[in-house]
């Protein structure tokens, strides 16, 4: 039967229209931008590409009786060995290497109207390659015949695109690992005799199987006397949510200067723990196309839930009146609806150590009991550590006087910080739907011997608050 393949004797008086034609980094997903892709991809290199087709009256048209639009894609690429067929570097016809036809829709996502690809090279190690993808692409018309006479092809206007991943390396790399020992601790580093006007990324990773909670840093860069030239508080992708990434320019001095503490003094939580610091520097004409911080970010941020009382872990799930949250990392902060209490039950080997923080409002007191102790009355700020309190972590309790929501909406209505005995745990939480008559009850001897000193200073603490809310001062051995 064979092919009949002819150029077009006018050019196409429509258009096409690029609706979508993004590149793909490693860790971004790739593909859900466009209709009707499959699973997004992502732990690789490619790009999204979607086009329509917009035709003139006198263009070939969708539909026309007789005739049919197709698309044929020719590819050069450097990436795909072991696909039958696939020779790197080497021109290929775009149609699942099939040999019936040459079109692209046979296979791929297309219509007489529309074209969509996702060429993509998966793995870290594409990503740390260098690769690419050439694509020239035509619109093309058969005229339907019968099936002894040659297929009549008329090749019409086309467009090129692909995308290429290009890997610079760095001059130096260089790697420091330190802790946090409080939330005022200031940890400086220096890098020196590196090439003025080098561009340099800086970014800590706190997310090390040693560490609990994750230290929560604030990372930032200063010229030789002192003057701070760029910062970032948490907005890094590294890090799982707690660490922090800027970019900056070597100075006429040759040196780098780094300063690493917690972010917000470390309070609530967050100030304690290790962590790893991270500096590439590039040869000045090799330096990758990223802008300097000048403040806060340098544009590696992305929210997290459970890091700020405002944007709260949610449930997986309710069953029988209870909210679980299922295998969620530990320090972060958890919220159910609620109106007066809850109480906190947790599942599997999961044990409660500390509520690192309770959250600011307008309600300034809650009630925490364990079992039928009464531990005492907390504040935003406040910090419970059931450990040092009873000797054990715990693996249920409840709080309650909730007086007041705080959120606007049901999922920030009452957030609670929380740690685990593991960097992650599971754990369920149900509604206390109104008060109680619950009353302090004494625990057992050989407890209240060794507990009963600090159930008295916590009693204590909440009397000076009262009072201290009231106008009231106390003068001579304590000031308050």
């Amino acid at each position: 039967m064979g092919w009949n393949f002819q150029t077009a004797q006018q050019e196409l008086k429509g258009n096409f229209e690029i609706v979508n034609y993004l590149a793909c980094g490693y860790a971004v997903l790739c593909g859900i931008e466009n209709p009707g892709e499959r699973e997004p991809r992502e732990n690789g290199v490619g790009a999204t590409f979607y086009l329509k087709y917009h035709p003139a009256p006198t263009d070939p048209q969708p539909g026309q009786e007789g005739k049919q639009l197709h698309w044929i894609q020719m590819v050069r690429s450097n990436y795909g060995e072991g696909i039958p067929g696939f020779i790197p570097h080497i021109p290929f016809i775009d149609n699942g290497f099939r040999s019936d036809d040459p079109y692209y829709d046979t296979t791929g996502m297309a219509g007489e109207n529309f074209f969509i690809d996702r060429p993509y090279a998966p793995g870290e190690g594409a990503a740390k390659s260098n690769n690419y993808f050439d694509a020239e692409l035509y619109l093309v018309e058969e005229i339907l015949g019968s099936a002894t006479e040659p297929r009549k092809v008329t090749i019409y206007n086309g467009i090129r695109w692909g995308w290429r991943n290009e890997v610079i390396r760095p001059q130096t790399s260089k790697k420091f690992s330190d802790s946090l020992a409080s939330g005022f601790e200031v940890d400086r580093f220096n890098l020196s005799d590196l090439t003025p006007g080098s561009k340099y990324i800086a970014w800590t990773n706190n997310d090390l199987p040693s560490n609990r909670c994750n230290p929560n840093t604030f990372l930032s860069t200063h010229n030789d006397s002192g003057f701070r030239l760029g910062f970032d508080d948490n907005s890094s992708l590294v890090g799982n949510g707690f660490a922090s990434a800027l970019t900056g320019t070597v100075g006429s001095s040759g040196n780098i200067n780094l300063n690493v503490r917690a972010a917000g003094g470390g309070a609530r939580g967050q100030d304690r723990g290790n962590y790893e610091l991270f500096v590439d520097v590039y040869d000045p004409q090799d330096s990758p196309d990223f802008s300097v911080a000048t403040s806060g970010g340098g544009g590696f941020g992305k929210e997290m839930r459970g890091l700020t009382q405002q944007n709260p872990i949610l449930p997986n799930s309710i069953q029988n009146g209870w909210q679980v949250f299922n295998k969620v990392p530990g320090c972060r902060w958890f919220d159910p609806p609620t109106t007066y209490g809850f109480e906190f039950q947790s599942l599997e080997d999961t044990l409660f150590t500390e509520i690192l923080d309770f959250p600011a409002g307008d309600d300034q007191e809650f009630t925490v009991a364990v079992g039928d102790s009464i531990l005492g009355n907390f504040s935003p700020g406040d910090k419970l550590d059931f450990v040092s309190l009873l000797g054990y972590p715990v693996d249920n309790f409840r709080i309650t006087g909730i007086d007041s929501l705080f959120g606007p909406t049901a999922e920030t209505a009452f957030p609670i910080q929380l740690a685990f005995q593991e960097r992650e745990g599971s754990f369920k939480m149900r509604q206390i739907p109104g008060p109680t008559d619950a009353e302090a009850v004494p625990e057992p001897g050989s407890i209240w011997a060794t507990q009963g000193m600090l159930l008295w200073f916590a009693a204590m603490r909440h009397i000076l608050r009262k009072r201290r809310q009231a106008g009231y001062f106390l003068h001579g051995l304590y000031q308050v």
